[in-house]
């Protein structure tokens, strides 16, 4: 097994050779993933607009912090973000205990001090123990006491690493959680993974009062490696719900569309994301479908790949630049759309744009433009862990954009 730190070097026809069952490997050391000054620095008070001053009071009453100063630059991105955030911190149908040990986990997978910071800030509150915050930095090497709770870390694993959840975890997981539990538990881990590639490649610094840090003494372990499984042609774990017209009879509509509908309230405070990245986004079509379909190859996810095809070739790719997207960066090409694949890359490898990458960007996009290159990334690397563990089914017009053989 390659570390970590290089596999990001293999070509997607190289997966094969990681086939096999779920194990428990040592990757790299930790590292910092956030630099050392801001690469984008937090929206001072005196230069808020009036729209900047109703966010900051409606979500950060208690105080601001470093993180919604940062989104302030984005507004409507910022609205979108940090509405789902709430829903996954406090109000998903998850126990709060459950909820913390997942954003705790996901900060660790991460390598983001800050959520770490902030999670750990909050499990204190919530009654962790020292000792069970430390454990969860230290697991697989060191077992966690409740087996529940450790399908949950391993569940954390398995989607960060794989935008998948085993067999296993499922039948585990689901033996005690419903579907719209289950459907919050891919949620929760999705949303932290999208904020800390903001986090990280950003540079936003921990707030003065929060002294806490990654323990940087523990090898980063994973309980969980790289599959080719995946569910198309079989059963889906959550069948789609038939859309219905109001007249009672169905209407036809996309499959991932009709199975998160199954839990209403995620659903509409994830979609204002996903609504932001294909509506409102700041890139132009071409760039934000390069982002979407090379997400969509890293995490396997051929649903999220035939849709954004279809979409990308309307907006003028050739068979020549899909070849790209499948092949990665270093494949030719222009050299921006070239910086956008590596960058993808390396969020999905590091949860963090690189610094030459990121000096290539600075120096074609402006700061919303950089913001809707990490959302697009992070909002549907997160959105792939859903439809994999779902196993959604290809929608009916997709079966002559399918993965090459070499992919499946």
């Amino acid at each position: 097994m390659k570390p970590r730190r290089a596999r990001r070097r293999l070509r997607i026809s190289d997966l094969g050779v990681l086939c096999g069952s779920l194990s428990v490997f040592l990757v790299a050391t930790l590292v910092a993933q956030a630099p050392a000054a801001p690469r984008v620095g937090p929206v001072p008070e005196s230069q808020w607009t009036d729209e900047q001053r109703a966010i900051a009071t409606q979500f950060a009453s208690s105080g601001m912090t470093n993180a919604i100063a940062t989104y302030l630059h984005y507004p409507a991105l910022a609205q979108a973000l940090l509405t789902h955030e709430r829903y996954i911190s406090t109000a998903s149908r998850l126990p709060p205990r459950h909820r913390l040990l997942l954003g705790l986990r996901t900060a660790w997978l991460a390598r983001s001090d800050y959520l770490w910071a902030h999670r750990v800030a909050a499990a204190r509150r919530d009654g962790f123990t020292a000792a069970e915050i430390a454990t969860v930095a230290r697991v697989p090497g060191t077992a966690w006491p409740d087996a529940f709770e450790a399908a949950l870390i391993r569940a954390a694993d398995e989607l960060h690493v794989d935008s998948f959840l085993s067999d296993e975890s499922w039948r585990l997981l689901t033996a005690r959680y419903d579907i719209n539990q289950t459907i919050d538990l891919v949620d929760t881990v999705g949303a932290y993974t999208i904020h800390a590639g903001i986090l990280n490649s950003m540079g936003v610094q921990l707030e003065s009062g929060l002294t806490e840090r990654r323990p940087v003494d523990v090898p980063y372990k994973l309980a969980a490696m790289r599959t080719n499984i995946r569910l198309l042609g079989k059963e889906p774990r959550i069948p789609p719900v038939p859309a219905k017209n109001p007249d009672g009879t169905v209407r036809q509509t996309a499959n991932v569309f009709q199975t998160f509908v199954r839990n209403p309230p995620a659903d509409r405070v994830r979609g204002a994301i996903n609504n932001h990245v294909n509506s409102r986004s700041t890139l132009s079509p071409r760039q934000r479908e390069l982002l979407l379909m090379r997400i969509g190859v890293l995490c396997r996810s051929e649903y999220e790949y035939a849709a954004h095809n279809r979409v990308g070739r309307r907006a003028g790719m050739t068979d020549a630049d899909i070849e790209r997207i499948l092949r990665g960066p270093g494949s030719g090409g222009d050299p921006i759309e070239d910086a956008l694949l590596r960058a993808t890359d390396e969020l999905h490898e590091r949860d963090a744009i690189a610094p030459e990458t990121w000096k290539t960007l600075t120096g074609a996009f402006d700061t919303r433009q950089l913001f809707d290159v990490l959302v697009a990334v992070g909002g549907y690397r997160s959105t792939s862990m859903l439809i994999n563990t779902a196993g959604v089914q290809l929608d009916a017009n997709m079966a002559d954009v399918r993965f090459p053989p070499s992919l499946r």
